[in-house]
């Protein structure tokens, strides 16, 4: 009974070995993830790696704590998701979304401008800047470059524009 109780302990001793192996391999590809995330901020790359590193802490201890395999996927699925989450709002608070503009388009209409590049008659080819910005111009006539202009029409991203006299 000896040599049966032997390889019973010999092969408990193999499967927790396996176990720990498995465990620290997942580990090991967690921290490699975060250190991917490290130098490539944005692509959500820490949400895996911390599933891989929770799976491989419990993998490394499982037989410890006697979980079943349907055990460990539910605590990854919540831990991952639970780590996206967090993940998303962390992102979120570093860089809250841009608001939007106060300024329309049509509030150009009247103001001057100058033009950066050739407005072609009747095309939408030539450029327009008005304040800080620069927009799509057109105009029923040939306007040069560098030649001040008021905005007498606005759409969508276009103005259109007349010489100033």
């Amino acid at each position: 009974m000896d040599a049966d109780s032997g390889k019973v302990e010999e092969s408990m001793a193999d499967e927790l070995l396996a176990d720990s192996d498995i465990g620290l391999a997942f580990i090991i590809v967690g921290i490699l993830l975060f250190v991917i995330e490290v130098f490539q901020p944005g692509f959500l790359i820490a949400v895996p790696g911390t599933v891989f590193i929770v799976l491989g802490l419990l993998m490394s201890f499982n037989e410890v704590l006697g979980l079943s395999t349907f055990s460990l996927v539910t605590i990854g699925l919540v831990v991952g998701l639970g780590s996206l989450y967090g993940t998303m709002r962390m992102y979120q608070s570093l860089a809250p979304p841009d608001t939007p503009s106060e300024m329309s388009i049509e509030s150009m209409v009247g103001r001057s401008g100058i033009v950066t590049k050739d407005v072609v008659a009747n095309e939408m080819i030539g450029k327009v800047k008005v304040g800080r910005e620069e927009f799509r111009g057109t105009a029923d006539i040939a306007i040069s470059s560098g030649t001040k202009v008021k905005v007498t029409h606005a759409a969508g991203i276009t103005l259109t524009v007349v010489p100033e006299e």
